[in-house]
């Protein structure tokens, strides 16, 4: 039975189903001239949810880049409180170089899209800039409940 459930699961797939969950404002992706490492994204992201009152969480996935294969580029899901420019992003995140920024219109699409590689050699990790605790726990289920009604099991 194990072993059936493990042959239909889908890793990148689940993960999109995920974080279509959470509100994603803006999809970047980010490239440098320089090598990513595992910390350079995450030290990205401790400047920007630091430097900007706007941003409330960030979904990022490190990718092989097709132009350079020995370097990555870096697609980001960003969820906001209101409104923020490109610039500001640019700023938050150190000045890095952008391929693209753009609002997002297709939420499952672009959740697809950046869990493509979810399951193979790719880093990836999701950010709140605060996380409260769940508010209750579905008696039925046991999964945690959180203020706007999304659940997901320990």
């Amino acid at each position: 039975m194990l072993l059936h459930k493990l042959k239909r699961m889908n890793l990148s797939k689940d993960y999109a189903d995920f974080i279509q969950q959470l509100q994603w404002n803006y999809f970047a992706t980010w490239r440098t001239p320089y090598k990513i490492h595992t910390m350079t994204v995450r030290n990205w992201l401790t400047k920007l949810l630091t430097r900007s009152s706007k941003v409330e969480q960030v979904f990022f996935v490190s990718e092989r880049d097709i132009g350079d294969y020995n370097n990555l580029h870096v697609h980001m899901l960003i969820g906001t409180n209101t409104d923020i420019t490109y610039q500001e992003v640019r700023y938050g995140l150190g000045n890095i170089s952008v391929g693209d920024y753009q609002p997002i219109y297709d939420s499952e699409a672009v959740c697809n899209y950046v869990t493509k590689h979810i399951g193979k050699d790719v880093d990836y990790d999701i950010v709140f800039k605060s996380w409260k605790f769940p508010s209750s726990i579905d008696p039925n289920t046991g999964a945690w409940v959180l203020e706007n009604g999304f659940s997901f099991g320990i």
